[in-house]
């Protein structure tokens, strides 16, 4: 290969490759089904994993409660398969108005009308919509403490219906594994308090040694994030579970039933979809954070970075374009990067102050003092130097500082879509 051309913004951007370098394409050949969402939502609904189907579990009369994610995750499209959903209700004898649509927002910002309105469609007519406020201590109700000291407290609209239903997507999760399933339960509804004492989970027990070395994309297996939040679902124990697993282009597939072993088989579907072996680690990495909206803020591109540098040497060079038009993204995220000078104080700090935003913070972080980071992006945040990340206005730019500090005999991997796709050196059960 003797150029590469990648996503950035809503353009792409090309620049040269030295024809003597070694590299490889890291991209999934996985052939994606031509159903439509709702084709696909409707077959899973018919054919649920480990139950019966919806409408033969709930009886007329019965209140039902259905959570569902915010506008961040509106890849999701919720306004097609909720109506699915609600339509095998009805078909069980529910009525509308005796099922609350409820917004998952975790410690996220409130919904406009309009865009509840565009979450949930025709439905938003027809059922009770309301989103979940993490402060609002009338509506949240303690249901039982974790073996890790997680006290649970949920939304009490969630544990007074008659029936559960969690409703979502599922990606791979820089903390938790996968997305999906549970977490539509700790952080989706929880209180705010029961967010950070999960989360927390992601430092390591240890002062001064970072993030927990169990915990990240892929990684069920001993996660103490994932099993703290298994113990708060299991303590619900929902009646069924809806979740899309998302393809390159639309949708890949969808799964439902039970709660647990049908979440577990869309994350395998995950894996199959966009998990990616690769026989090494290389020096170089030039990854894309798959254009916009994934790379309109440095906040969103983390989860790019941390997908790369799963392909990337100890002490290697990631190139990561990613247009960062919004900059940084979020204030937390200026704090943790601005604030300090190493990261053995972001680390200091963020044990005594955690939130997600300074964890997501902290990561990119601590990427950055186990490889060299370049970003080819529009942002001009002096503040990254702080972090000893360098950012660069042209692909060519980069490459060639790549170049000088490596020199000819350069080992690449080249990633289209760092947003999805995760290399895997080896092989890893989970």
């Amino acid at each position: 290969m003797d150029k590469l051309t990648l996503l950035y913004g809503q353009k792409e951007i090309s620049a040269p490759l030295a024809p003597h370098w070694r590299g490889g394409i890291i991209e999934s050949g996985y052939e994606f089904s031509s159903l439509s969402l709702e084709e696909m939502t409707r077959d899973a609904l018919e054919s649920p994993i480990d139950s019966e189907p919806l409408h033969r579990l709930v009886s007329p009369g019965e209140s039902v409660c259905i959570v569902f994610s915010d506008i961040t995750r509106s890849w999701q499209q919720s306004h097609i398969y909720l109506p699915l959903i609600v339509e095998e209700l009805e078909k069980g004898g529910i009525r509308a108005q005796n099922i609350t649509l409820l917004c998952a927002l975790g410690t996220h910002r409130s919904h406009s009308e309009e865009e509840l309105r565009s979450l949930t469609g025709p439905l938003y007519e027809r059922c009770n919509v309301v989103d979940h406020d993490c402060d609002d201590r009338d509506n949240l109700w303690e249901v039982g403490v974790t073996s890790r000291g997680t006290r649970v407290e949920l939304n009490r609209r969630a544990l007074e219906a008659d029936r559960l239903i969690l409703t979502g997507g599922i990606v791979f999760h820089l903390m938790a594994g996968y997305s999906g399933g549970r977490k539509s339960l700790v952080p989706g509804i929880s209180s705010r308090d029961t967010i950070s004492q999960n989360h927390s989970l992601s430092l390591h027990p240890e002062e001064g040694k970072g993030s927990h070395p169990l915990i990240g994309c892929d990684k069920l297996s001993n996660n103490p994030l994932h099993e703290d939040m298994m113990e708060a679902l299991e303590m619900v124990k929902p009646d069924f579970l809806v979740n899309l697993v998302p393809g390159i282009k639309g949708p890949g597939a969808v799964v439902a039933g039970h709660y647990d072993r049908a979440h577990r088989e869309g994350c395998r579907l995950l894996r199959e979809f966009f998990l990616i072996p690769i026989e090494e680690r290389r020096d170089l990495v030039i990854a894309s954070a798959g254009g916009f909206p994934g790379d309109i803020n440095f906040y969103q591109s983390v989860k790019s970075m941390i997908n790369a540098c799963q392909a990337l040497k100890p002490g290697g060079i990631l190139i990561l374009t990613t247009a960062c038009p919004e900059g940084l993204g979020n204030p937390l995220m200026e704090e943790m990067i601005g604030d300090f000078n190493s990261i053995e104080e972001r680390e200091a700090f963020l044990r005594k102050n955690y939130s997600i935003g300074r964890f997501i913070a902290y990561y990119g972080c601590e990427l950055a003092s186990r490889y060299k980071v370049f970003l080819v992006s529009e942002m001009n945040e002096p503040s990254l130097a702080r972090a000893e990340i360098r950012t660069f206005s042209s692909l060519n730019e980069a490459v060639e500082e790549a170049r000088r500090q490596q020199g000819d005999n350069i080992s690449y991997w080249i990633l289209p879509d760092g947003a999805h796709s995760f290399p895997k050196p080896g092989t890893d059960d989970n």
